[in-house]
């Protein structure tokens, strides 16, 4: 319920007016593809991300493997913040990671709440990198994860 209630929360926040601003690099840019080593799928995902504003983004991202027995998904879902900054900025993010896995025939899957806050570099040309800290919670406890984001903005 509480995770549920998160979500619509930060889609209000996402879609409200934020107020008039000069257009800045992810105004420009909006679209962002991506490889993630650690971070929010703790091994590596790739993934988009799509700025509503220029400070406000939501994005998702995947990782898996499987064989005939069985397999493990990472699926990131979340709402990216860039508070300052335009070229190098601040970065802070919240949403919730699925990790399934075990044999096809089960029902298996649970979902991780996640806040990650970082420094963002987007250039003009489209490279980004955001290295970044993450931490991964539910309610028996927390993990910290460092990682690194890189990809391309169009």
């Amino acid at each position: 319920m509480r995770l549920g209630m998160l979500f619509f929360l930060a889609i209000v926040v996402a879609l409200a007016p934020l107020g008039a601003s000069a257009a800045g690099i992810r105004e420009t840019r909006p679209n962002f593809v991506y490889g993630e080593l650690g971070g929010r799928a703790v091994l590596f995902s790739g993934g988009y991300e799509r700025y509503l504003t220029n400070r406000v983004g939501i994005g998702i991202g995947a990782f898996g493997f499987g064989n005939s027995e069985g397999g493990v998904a990472l699926i990131p879902v979340y709402l990216s913040f860039i508070p300052v900054g335009d070229i190098h900025s601040l970065y802070l993010s919240g949403g919730a990671t699925y990790l399934g896995g075990g044999s096809w025939d089960e029902d298996w899957g649970t979902w991780f709440g996640t806040l990650s806050a970082g420094y963002q570099f987007q250039s003009e040309g489209g490279f980004f990198i955001r290295p970044l800290m993450t931490t991964i919670y539910k309610s028996d406890g927390f993990f910290v994860f460092p990682g690194i984001t890189m990809g391309g903005s169009f």
